[in-house]
């Protein structure tokens, strides 16, 4: 997988090593130093304490990576505290942000980054956010900055766990494993997620604005194999607008995965039937 800022790019290869490139003022390719890159770097190997990554994400200036362990490392401008470290400090070379000590224990699975904030969810499907909130981004009913990691409480998603989050430069969005989409953050009249709204917390988006459809968030359960995962269009949770269609108010619908025959027969078992159609036949 590969993610890129204004300024830096981050990229994951399939042995979990990262590599960086651009601009590094403020360490945010996590070399030990302020210096640009015009050609991609891997970082040194014990960078992550020696850890395989497996998934990687770049804001404004900063940089994060998660680790097969669920372990989440930071590095590059810490200005707002959207390293999550206490302080607003820089780090020029990754620096672990213990899920013990961060994150109540959870494992992290997934972050998103915004230009000066971040966004994480953890294995008990809580949302996190810390960074800037001057515009309300970090969805804590304020604009105060965080400097490390607060949860957002379940009540604010209708307590329905949360499968995956993303930020853009100042506003955050989640879905929950239900499919629903909340938004809050920037309330610039330009922002189009947020219909020009001031919502300094999350605030579910209307059904209508999507045509009833749900939101999906492919392959957020699967990160340790590093999969390309779309959806059949059965799955209510996953994106399906019609509950009449099969599946939509079924539990035990698939998901169809670009990953090797075998993983994908686990899966399917697993769910209790194989994909109908061309899919299934191309498997």
């Amino acid at each position: 997988m590969v993610a890129a800022s204004g300024d830096h790019s981050v990229a994951l290869g399939t042995e979990g090593r990262v590599w960086t490139w651009g601009k590094g003022k403020f360490g945010q390719l996590g070399h030990n130093n302020g210096e640009g890159r015009l050609v991609p770097m891997q970082l040194a190997g014990e960078a992550l304490g020696g850890a395989a990554a497996v998934l990687v994400a770049a804001g404004g200036d900063h940089t994060l990576a998660v680790t097969l362990a669920g372990a989440l490392w930071v590095w590059g401008m810490g200005r707002h505290g959207q390293l999550g470290l206490g302080d607003t400090d820089n780090r020029l070379a990754p620096t672990l942000l213990g899920a013990e000590m961060a994150f109540e224990g959870s494992q992290v699975l997934m972050v998103a980054c915004g230009n000066d904030h971040t966004l994480a969810v953890t294995k008990d499907y809580a949302l996190w956010t810390f960074g800037r909130g001057d515009h309300g981004a970090l969805g804590h009913n304020d604009k105060d900055d965080k400097l490390v990691p607060t949860r957002i409480e379940a009540q604010h998603f209708g307590n329905a766990n949360i499968i995956c989050a993303a930020a853009g430069q100042s506003h955050s969005a989640a879905v929950t494993e239900e499919g629903a989409l909340y938004t809050w953050g920037d309330e610039s009249p330009d922002d189009r997620m947020l219909a020009g709204q001031a919502k300094l917390m999350p605030t579910p988006m209307a059904t209508h604005l999507l045509q009833g459809a749900r939101v999906g968030c492919c392959g957020h359960c699967l990160p340790l194999l590093h999969i390309l995962a779309f959806a059949m269009g059965t799955h209510a949770r996953l994106g399906s607008a019609d509950e009449a269609a099969p599946g939509a108010a079924d539990a035990t619908a698939c998901a169809y995965l670009m990953m090797p025959g075998e993983l994908v027969r686990q899966l399917v078992e697993a769910c209790g039937s194989w994909p109908e159609g061309r899919a299934g036949e191309l498997e």
